[in-house]
């Protein structure tokens, strides 16, 4: 006994394509909905319209099988192709509903023309939307026998079914190559090359997603013969790895007995929130780099080796100096503004007074560059203080508003630094900068990407009929596809929000407090302050009182202050991005009477 071919394609009168349909949908009952409409050739003619539709046009896309048929094959898939077009056997009519002409010869023809077109010029590049844009994406196939008349499979052949979800890029030479989500064993490893076995349109385990199936192979009867060849193909670098499968399911049996097809259809997912163990973004050493020309400008002044003074030499350095840089007839405001964005450079981009390693090293270098001392008249005396100490004191008075005790001396102001010195600050400083990229980068998940193209790519896994052992039929891939941003309109209806009238009394007394907050004392002593306090940045006095407190508001008051601070903000920005006419349309509607009219 040996095995027919099978073919996984879309649904016939759906489709002609060889990979899954991808359909888009809104509703939120959206798979029982396309179930039903797989029922018969009207509705699945008329789930066309949910087709995904192709944004661009790219060159360089394609990701159609190219492997060479013979020409007998070839010109018995062209007959096909056509039977199905005439609704001859073998087929079914795609362009004809109940035995009308669904199409006018023209029409054919600018659809074959159009065909032609973007055959040269590159794929179809669809584009599928997220869930929080209130759109689904399905996944939609048929399977049958490549026989005579093209019958369905038995659903009882079928051990299973799904997807993967390949992305593509470009290799060094420019050559377009497809990766798959990969985990080994627990570890998720993330995208990884597919191998040109696994990519080949291919049936046999050898090409299941599958690493356990992969290295499952018919006995050879000889003991020694199947360790060598077990050992053998669990030595190649992918073999262990196990790509990422969407699940197909079958439709229900009532479904496939009405549309007299073997039909699957899955979830196409456009967002996760999986993240692999690797593959973190590197820092770029050669673009920003310590002898980069970019980092020693992105520098403040003392940090690339420049002179600079400090404000109020000789004093004793407190938290309340720091409101000099806000005094515009103060004659040290420029000093304390240069000396506060020192200490925010510091802290902030490189955490300078952290606990690691390299911030250590960086205070080490700091310590050995010398501030020379002033007296109480701003005069410079002898001595010196290390520049690292002083610096980390200085953040902690300035920037955390904390009082030391004995409060610092500020110094005369920071030295010109020699070549060698500036060199040494600039390693350090850049050794610091990456461990905080390391830090706030994280590592990117599996849909970040924002300009990546995927395809997806159909299976069915046969169970062993027979001598026959078990196998896994691939279809072909889909047209590439991008995954819209989350915050690009998807064509959806907007979703409306009532509000509730603020100028009708009875309605207000019906607005009852529905959720509470548990305010602190410090947050309440600074709300219960005078406003234009706050806005002049005053501080209120404390009252002494260290009592809590439970605010109870009404949500759609709290919506209502929100859309008004909205539309205020919307009119003042409109100023410089001109957006208004983009992001706000407002129509009048007819307000419902209570009336017979």
């Amino acid at each position: 006994m040996s095995h027919h071919e099978i073919i996984l394609s879309a649904p016939r009168d759906l489709s002609d394509a060889g990979a899954p349909a991808i359909l888009q949908r809104s509703d939120e009952d959206f798979i029982e909905a396309v179930l039903a409409g797989l029922r018969d050739v009207n509705g699945r003619v008329g789930l066309r319209s949910s087709l995904a539709r192709a944004s661009t046009v790219a060159s360089g896309t394609d990701t159609r099988p190219r492997g060479k048929r013979n020409g007998g094959r070839e010109l018995f898939d062209r007959l096909r192709s056509a039977s199905r077009q005439l609704g001859l056997a073998g087929g079914r009519a795609l362009d004809t509903v109940d035995g009308s002409l669904g199409r006018s010869g023209q029409e054919s023809e600018q659809k074959r023309v159009e065909g032609i077109r973007r055959a040269a010029e590159g794929a179809q590049v669809l584009k599928l939307f997220q869930p929080i844009q209130r759109q689904f994406n399905l996944a939609v196939m048929e399977a049958r026998c490549d026989t005579p008349g093209e019958p369905r499979i038995d659903p009882k052949r079928v051990d299973g079914a799904g997807m993967v979800i390949r992305r593509l890029v470009r290799d060094a030479q420019g050559r377009e190559i497809k990766q798959g989500w990969m985990r080994a064993g627990e570890s998720l490893k993330g995208w990884a090359r597919i191998a040109t076995a696994a990519d080949a349109a291919a049936s046999g385990n050898r090409h299941d997603p599958e690493a356990r199936r992969r290295l499952s192979r018919p006995t050879t009867g000889q003991a020694v013969l199947d360790r060598e060849v077990s050992a053998l193909l669990a030595a190649q670098e992918d073999a262990l790895l196990n790509e990422a499968v969407v699940p197909m399911f079958i439709a229900p049996p009532d479904v496939c007995q009405a549309a007299a097809a073997t039909l699957f259809y899955g979830l196409i997912p456009t967002t996760s929130s999986e993240q692999a163990e690797a593959g973190a973004p590197e820092f770029d050493e050669a673009a920003f780099g310590p002898g980069t020309d970019d980092f020693k400008a992105h520098l403040v002044g003392p940090l690339a080796g420049l002179a600079d003074s400090f404000p109020r030499p000789g004093r004793l350095l407190t938290p309340d100096l720091a409101t000099i840089a806000g005094n515009a007839a103060d004659s040290d405001r420029s000093a304390m503004k240069r000396l506060l964005l020192l200490l925010r450079q510091l802290a902030v981009e490189f955490d300078a007074f952290g606990d690691s390693a390299e911030a250590d090293a960086l205070l080490s270098v700091l310590n050995g560059i010398a501030l020379p001392l002033a007296d109480s008249a701003g005069k410079p005396i002898a001595g010196s203080h290390p520049a690292g100490d002083f610096l980390a004191a200085a953040s902690r008075i300035l920037l955390n508003e904390e009082s030391l005790s004995p409060a610092p001396t500020i110094p005369a102001g920071w030295p010109a630094l020699d070549a060698k010195t500036r060199d040494s600050l600039a390693r350090a400083l850049s050794a610091c900068l990456r461990v905080r990229f390391d830090a706030v980068t994280g590592v990117a998940g599996r849909f970040d990407a924002p300009d990546a193209r995927y395809v997806l790519r159909a299976f069915v896994r046969l169970k062993p009929e027979g001598s026959c052992p078990a196998r896994t039929v691939w279809g072909d891939y889909s047209p590439a596809f991008v995954i819209a941003p989350w915050y690009e309109g998807s064509g959806a209806p907007p979703v409306q929000v009532p509000l509730p009238d603020p100028g009708d009394k009875e309605m207000l007394k019906k607005l009852k407090p529905n959720v509470a907050f548990t305010v602190p004392a410090s947050m309440q002593n600074l709300l219960s302050g005078d406003p234009l306090d706050l806005m002049d940045g005053k501080k209120p006095a404390d009252s002494g009182l260290k009592l809590g407190w439970i605010c109870s508001f009404n949500i759609p008051i709290i919506t209502i202050c929100a859309f008004i601070v909205l539309n205020i903000f919307l009119s003042l920005f409109d100023l410089f991005f001109r957006w208004m006419m983009f992001i706000k349309i407002c129509i009048p509607f007819p307000k419902k009477s209570g009336g017979d009219s």
